[in-house]
């Protein structure tokens, strides 16, 4: 069985590419999709928290990541990328409550399940690129 924040994540992904698919209000849309789901209490709570934070922070966000991609444009990627994307952003650099390598390796996971190990290399670029970019660095992040 996997921990609570892994299954949050998962969640927080799936809810977020169906608010892309299908544009409603957010808070209608977390009330079904929890009412539909198995997950446990804390696994929502985690889940929630990281749709509403990314959400919250959207525009900036897709600003940091296309600024991080090179002859890609966010919109041109798949929802699942572009949704690893946003939601490992937005844990990595904005709620920040775990390290760096955390955050890119759930990523990576999150990636291999739901697309293809290219695609995760790709997420894995991306999020290095966007944890450089916010930090003013070049060097590689401390393991």
């Amino acid at each position: 069985m996997h921990g609570h924040r892994r299954q949050g994540r998962t969640y927080a992904l799936q809810l977020l590419y169906q608010l892309e698919q299908n544009p409603e209000p957010v808070d209608a849309a977390k009330d079904r999709f929890w009412r539909g789901s198995h997950a446990s209490g804390r696994a929502r709570e985690f889940g929630t928290m990281l749709v509403e934070q990314t959400m919250a922070h959207r525009e900036a966000i897709d600003a940091a990541l296309n600024a991080s991609l090179q002859r890609w444009k966010l919109q041109r990627l798949p929802a699942v990328v572009r949704n690893v994307l946003r939601l490992s952003y937005c844990e990595m650099l904005i709620v920040a409550d775990v390290p760096f390598q955390v955050v890119v390796n759930e990523a990576v996971e999150l990636t291999r399940a739901f697309m293809d190990e290219e695609s995760a290399r790709f997420v894995n670029s991306v999020l290095e690129k966007c944890w450089r970019a916010a930090r003013g660095d070049d060097s590689p992040p401390a393991q």
